[in-house]
């Protein structure tokens, strides 16, 4: 069984062409081109035979020759009708089946979004701290060194927690010589002034948490 449905993993959209394909033939059926009059004339001249036969009366070969050619008509009428009404109950049964399949799919496809965005967070600080990891040790220095302290005591403080943690991006300097894990912690203690996490407008150079 799983061999036999292997190929769709590798392309499901061919299950679209197979879908499609046998929606297609089911509504190609052509209706029987026999008219509702003639099946009504057939099972009329079908009980005139049998009064006749019932009153031992002669039935003209006329009226047989009529009921056995109209009889052919309605089998065949009988026999589409038979096949539309099986196409009608598979198509439903399709449809109910196709409704729980795309209600699975796009919990499948919410889940892999959810996965690949994951790894793409996780590939993006593969090389470089992330800013959530900055701002942890940030508060974590400043609760070290009393609640506040200058700018330059908090990333000492930083350097020390991490030492060994840091990674290749974070120790590289910029054009004008600063190290990268400095300026982004610089730009993260703006972040969490404007979440409330560090008091806004204290002295100059002074970073300080915001007491609960």
């Amino acid at each position: 069984m799983a061999e036999r449905y292997s190929k769709f993993l590798k392309n499901p959209t061919q299950l679209l062409d197979v879908v499609d394909y046998l929606i297609k033939k089911f509504s190609q059926q052509k209706a029987s081109e026999v008219s509702s009059h003639k099946v009504v004339q057939f099972y009329e001249i079908s009980k005139t035979i049998e009064r006749l036969n019932e009153a031992g009366a002669i039935v003209p070969d006329e009226l047989r020759r009529l009921k056995l050619e109209l009889s052919c008509d309605v089998l065949e009428h009988e026999k589409i009708s038979e096949q539309r009404a099986r196409a009608s109950v598979v198509l439903q049964e399709m449809e109910l089946r196709l409704s729980n399949s795309i209600t699975e799919l796009r919990s499948a496809i919410t889940r892999l979004n959810r996965s690949n965005n994951t790894k793409t967070k996780t590939k993006r600080y593969v090389k470089r701290t992330s800013p959530s990891i900055l701002a942890k040790e940030i508060r974590k220095a400043l609760r070290e060194l009393g609640g506040s302290a200058k700018k330059s005591d908090v990333l000492q403080r930083v350097k020390l927690n991490m030492d060994g943690k840091f990674k290749p991006q974070d120790l590289e300097r910029d054009s004008n010589g600063n190290l990268n894990w400095e300026k982004w912690a610089i730009t993260e203690k703006s972040k969490m002034i404007k979440e409330g996490v560090l008091k806004a407008g204290t002295s100059f150079g002074i970073w300080e948490l915001r007491r609960k």
